[in-house]
């Protein structure tokens, strides 16, 4: 008796499996990708011919030998009208999408900084605010992956569903907790939505796990170019049934980080790997955004892990084309406890990211470029050691706070500027920094312990909880920064690098 029950739920099973369904990922209420034959698709037994009607006309596909059917539909213009999409099969199955539309889709991925909702703990600022006036958005819709779900295998639809296709609204944003909807990729998106205009419908799907490092969201194809493990298992789960299809999307931007602080070398190398991958796998998807870790007192264990890690996010930068990012370490105060990993002001951070997103993807004029280490002279004078860095981004000027940091801040502990010099111990100095005559660098100072020393290496911000010190002329701020002075990043140079890094040793194949 126990053997047949065991086989009838088997082949139930089977029936369910081989019974026509459309993917998990799509539903009413959703967003298709504008202007491109965007792909709507399903599962069916092999051979089994599916019908799709869209607009009057029907076209008809056939399931593979995996029992995958997919259907293009011919491309389509931006537009608020709500369509319909019929489906039904040879073996009597049917099925529909309704109030769809078609506009923009966008991925956001990541940990617990991009799960994070606008109710998490107690709340991004003016929360009841921002709830009301997501009522005023209805060409936005949401999708939120389920967490219930990781994988050694990749599948082909998805296990879980946290938050269907939804309308945005007050209740759909903000479902509660840690569950619904990712505050920054609802800020991020809102503000690109309203600067375009408001009339190009957005598609969101937030698809994040908290705690989890890069390795995870990485493809083994990926995870192969940086000699990294095969643990592809959130990849597997809750990315790879997007590209069954596949589903075209637009952008994407991540939040992520925090479970690979001491591995930066490595993740230098993951990082823009798993982009190139992610491109590759998803149609039409173009810009790419992130944002660098944010600034914690607490929470990165030795000093300069967390610093290391924010300058590895960089190196798709370099790598890279159409590649966004946003700098959170001064928007943490007030909002937020300086200990607390998931700082509240998710608005200050979302906005900055917008502002590059509409740049780079959209050609919109924002001013948004960070200063960035373009190199270093050095000389030396007597027992003052002088370094002029030079910044790319400082627009009418780069300029110093004053009173950055208190004066009792130890040596070596990378708060504010600090310049290496070639002792014995080559001891790190804190050093006073003021901006180039011509606005366009910082110039720093330190006095060495001895005459005869010079200069090996500069940091600025490289501490779990930096001093954000020095900002450019449209008030945004210096992007942290450890280089020796010939140019080579502090993680990549053995003697510099911390005893984790140096364990994470990988071939790097995209130079910074």
């Amino acid at each position: 008796m126990a053997a047949k029950m065991m086989i009838s739920l088997l082949l139930g099973v089977l029936a369910l499996t081989d019974a026509f369904s459309l993917s998990k990922t799509l539903g009413d209420h959703m967003v298709l990708q504008r202007d491109t034959p965007a792909t709507v698709w399903g599962f069916a037994a092999s051979g089994t011919v599916v019908t799709t009607t869209f607009q009057g006309i029907a076209y008809k596909s056939v399931a593979d030998s995996t029992g995958t059917w997919r259907q293009k539909l011919p491309p389509q213009p931006a537009t608020a009208n709500a369509q319909s999409i019929t489906f039904a099969s040879s073996d009597g199955g049917s099925g529909a999408l309704n109030d769809v539309l078609f506009g923009d889709v966008h991925i956001c991925s990541g940990q617990s900084n991009m799960q994070f909702t606008l109710l998490s703990n107690a709340g991004v600022p003016n929360v009841s605010l921002e709830l009301s006036a997501a009522n005023k958005y209805p060409l936005i819709r949401l999708f939120t992956v389920g967490q219930g779900t990781s994988s050694p295998k990749p599948l082909t639809d998805l296990a879980t569903v946290e938050q269907l296709w939804s309308v945005a609204s007050n209740s759909s944003v903000g479902v509660g907790g840690w569950t619904a909807f990712s505050a920054v990729c609802w800020f991020t998106y809102r503000d690109v939505f309203d600067a375009l205009g408001g009339t190009v419908p957005f598609g969101l799907i937030s698809n994040n796990w908290g705690g989890t490092p890069i390795q995870h969201w990485s493809s083994p194809d990926a995870l192969k170019v940086c000699n990294g493990s095969t643990d592809s298992t959130l990849w597997n789960a809750m990315v790879n049934p997007y590209t069954v299809g596949p589903m075209a999307v637009r952008t994407a931007i991540w939040y992520q980080g925090e479970a690979n602080v001491g591995q930066a070398l490595y993740y230098d190398c993951q990082f823009p790997a798993m982009i190139a991958d992610w491109r590759a796998k998803l149609p039409g998807l173009s810009t790419f955004g992130f944002v660098q870790i944010a600034a914690c007192s607490t929470c990165y264990g030795v000093t300069p892990a967390a610093g290391d890690l924010r300058q590895s996010q960089l190196s798709p930068v370099w790598a890279l084309p159409k590649i966004a990012f946003a700098i959170s370490n001064d928007l943490v105060v007030p909002w937020s406890d300086p200990a607390d990993i998931h700082p509240t002001n998710k608005q200050g951070v979302s906005t900055r990211l917008a502002a590059q997103m509409l740049e780079i993807e959209y050609g919109v004029d924002t001013i948004h470029s960070y200063p960035l280490y373009a190199g270093a002279t050095t000389s030396t004078q007597g027992t003052q050691v002088t370094v002029t860095v030079a910044l790319t981004g400082c627009a009418k000027g780069c300029y110093v706070l004053p009173e950055t940091w208190p004066a009792s801040t130890p040596a070596g502990a990378f708060a504010g500027w600090e310049i290496q010099v070639n002792d014995a111990n080559g001891s790190w100095l804190n050093a006073t920094a003021t901006p180039t005559a011509d606005g366009q660098g910082l110039v720093l100072t330190v006095t060495a312990p001895s005459t005869g020393l010079a200069a090996v290496a500069t940091a600025y911000g490289r501490a779990s909880w930096p001093i954000t010190a020095a900002y450019n002329s449209n008030g945004l701020p210096v992007v942290a920064w450890c280089y020796t002075l010939d140019g080579r990043i502090c993680y990549k140079v053995p003697e510099l690098a911390l005893p984790e890094e140096k364990a994470n040793v990988y071939d790097h194949v995209f130079e910074g």
